[in-house]
């Protein structure tokens, strides 16, 4: 059998959206399932075009209802102890509303923890969102606490949260089990406004779940900005509270934007091993949001005093590389360009460069970096380079100008001066630039009024007379004077408001689509109805039973909520009054349809002429359903 043409890029279309899924939901289960042991840390890659076209390829699942699950993580304690409550939605994290603070049974204080979202696989073969809300609680007294059921908004609508229960057991008592906690290794010493910070972000392997890797690793807090990048993994021993231990770590880059006391928490999303709710016995792998205890840190603002010129916000411990020219020999007028490089420990990816300095000699251009690189390859590679385009306006300058940078070093609590230095460089003569002064006409060097000192203003004198009619023009009144001008004002102004008023009707029919069914309704009606009459006109009969049954679909279609085509007999009947479904009206649209059917089934019928007879009441039984539509 031939295929047609049309169908292969659909085909191919549906094929490739197949594959793209399938290799999706392969990567996630390969991440999810992922060994016990830490694999070694790969040399970095750039993404390939093909892979990220698959990934974006995976389907969403965020239109049905959200789902809320409570939990104490561990649920047993010991009285003093501290365990994790859990807050668990299926939805996306910005359409969620939750309190800021929970209404905890007395003796129990309770500290908001990290939050944040990722996507779990459903066995619709759709990615679904998952928002956790963590929060740390300590538990002074023994016995069964109970942190009520709340209220929280997702996606607009409300959604319960429902209890959950924790046992404290005596003081003393042997709890197998401790909250799960990451790990953060903030750096020691004062911390200034615009420092970056590279915080150690750990995670224990000797946690319950076999938890061997963390994803999403970030820090939390107020006033700071974390790089969305992975500085890569590491295995590593570590030593809390005299206890030693190995754990996965990775390195966050955060920048605090702002003095004063923040509380910093870290966080990641970590892949274990649970059983399943409801199930016990069945064990999934799921991607658990853990984070660290809050640390205080207090952000000092930059010293006022002391600040060198060509500062930019550059904070931390900086050096410059040796500038180079492209070239130690131009003409004047000609361009040549400036390069140095900025090593050191700090957010090189997001640096600044120091703007050109004003002279008289040179001209130069905004600096311009490798900003199009991504920071995390520049902070990788540990340097960035700025470049700035020269031009020397005259000759016989023998080196480029000082370029003023400078920086805050947080260790010796210092401004360092950067200065770019000068550059020695040989501008020889341009004839160039001589004999295009030389062109210029006298007329024009008379008004440069040379000869006049420079440290006065000079006179001013009207131009010559153009050399070329300009444009012609009817009347010498300034536009703003003009009647017509006041008018052209109010263009704005009208234009809004149709935007205003169009926007308004979007919304209201965006809520009430039944408006646009009913007013479809009535443009189908007229136009069958219209038909109908030149059929019956005609002594058509089969053209007026079809444009009739046709008019009573059109007419019914909104309430019964589909397509006009897909009504029958029986819904037209539906529609009607109780009274009239078994009275005249009734058996009149029984007597169409029936007659439809055997014209459309090609089975003889004679009820043709006598429809035509009808015409009269068939139309008034649509003037009575056409009222409905209004």
């Amino acid at each position: 059998m031939q295929r047609s043409r049309s169908s292969l890029p659909q085909n191919l279309k549906n094929g490739l959206k197949a594959c793209a899924v399938v290799a999706t939901f392969l990567q996630v289960f390969a991440v999810l399932g992922q060994p016990s042991q830490v694999p070694p840390r790969m040399p970095r890659m750039s993404p390939d075009p093909f892979d990220m076209m698959i990934n974006s390829a995976a389907s969403f699942d965020v239109d049905g209802p959200a789902t809320v699950r409570a939990e104490f993580d561990p649920p047993v304690i010991t009285a003093g102890g501290k365990s994790i409550y859990r807050v668990v939605v299926t939805a996306l994290e910005e359409s969620l509303e939750a309190p800021e603070k929970l209404n905890a049974p007395g003796g129990v204080a309770v500290h908001a923890g990290g939050h944040g979202q990722t996507y779990m696989p459903t066995p619709t073969m759709r990615m679904q969102p998952q928002t956790t809300f963590l929060y740390h609680v300590t538990v002074t007294n023994a016995g069964s606490v109970t942190m009520p059921a709340f209220d929280l908004t997702a996606y607009g609508k409300p959604l319960k949260v429902p209890e959950a229960k924790l046992t404290v057991l005596a003081a003393g008592s042997a709890v197998a089990q401790e909250p799960p906690l990451l790990q953060a290794d903030f750096p020691p010493g004062d911390v200034y406004v615009g420092q970056t910070l590279k915080v150690a972000v750990m995670l224990p392997m000797n946690l319950p779940g076999g938890a061997r890797g963390i994803s999403q690793a970030k820090i939390n807090g107020q006033f700071l900005f974390t790089e969305p990048f992975n500085m890569g993994y590491r295995t590593e021993s570590v030593t809390r509270d005299g206890k030693t231990f190995l754990a996965v770590a990775t390195d966050v880059i955060v920048t605090l934007i702002h003095e004063g006391k923040q509380e910093l928490i870290a966080q990641g999303f970590c892949p274990v091993v649970r059983p399943m709710p409801g199930q016990a016995s069945i064990l999934q792998s799921v991607n658990l949001l853990m984070d660290s205890d809050p640390v205080m840190v207090e952000v000092k603002p930059l010293p006022p005093t002391g600040r060198l010129p060509g500062f930019t916000g550059a904070v931390g411990e900086y050096r410059i590389d040796s500038p180079r020219l492209t070239t130690n020999e131009v003409l004047a007028g000609q361009p040549l360009t400036l390069i140095f490089n900025v090593r050191g420990d700090g957010n090189l990816g997001r640096m600044t460069p120091p703007p050109f300095p004003e002279s008289a000699d040179w001209q130069g251009f905004a600096p311009a970096s490798d900003n199009a690189i991504p920071p995390m390859y520049i902070q990788q590679r540990g340097f960035v380079s700025f470049s700035y385009t020269l031009i020397p306006v005259k000759e016989g300058l023998t080196e480029t100008p000082a370029i003023p940078f400078s920086c805050f070093d947080p260790r010796r609590k210092v401004y360092v001066d950067l200065t770019i230095p000068p550059m020695a460089i040989t501008v020889k003569h341009n004839p160039t630039l001589v004999s295009t002064i030389k062109q210029i006409p006298d007329t024009n060097l008379m008004a440069l009024n040379l000869d006049q000192p420079q440290d006065k203003e000079p006179e001013p004198m009207l131009a010559g007379i153009a050399a070329a009619p300009g444009t012609v023009v009817g009347n010498l009144t300034p536009l703003q004077t003009r009647s017509w001008f006041l008018g052209l004002q109010l263009v704005p102004a009208l234009a809004l408001s149709g935007l205003w008023a169009w926007d308004r009707r979007r919304r209201f029919l965006q809520l009430h689509p039944e408006v646009i069914l009913k007013r479809r309704a009535r443009r189908g009606l007229r136009r069958q109805l219209r038909l109908a009459r030149r059929a019956a006109a005609a002594r058509n009969a089969a053209g007026f039973i079809g444009s009739a049954a046709n008019a009573f679909r059109e007419a019914c279609a909104p309430h019964s909520a589909a397509n006009p085509e897909a009504l029958v007999c029986a819904d037209i009947l539906r529609e009607l009054p109780e009274s009239d479904q078994q009275g005249r009206n009734g058996e009149i649209v029984r007597q169409l349809f029936s007659a439809e059917d055997s014209l459309r089934f090609g089975e003889p019928n004679g009820e043709g002429p006598s429809l035509l007879g009808m015409q009269g009441e068939l139309e008034s039984l649509l003037k009575q359903m056409r009222t409905r539509l209004s």
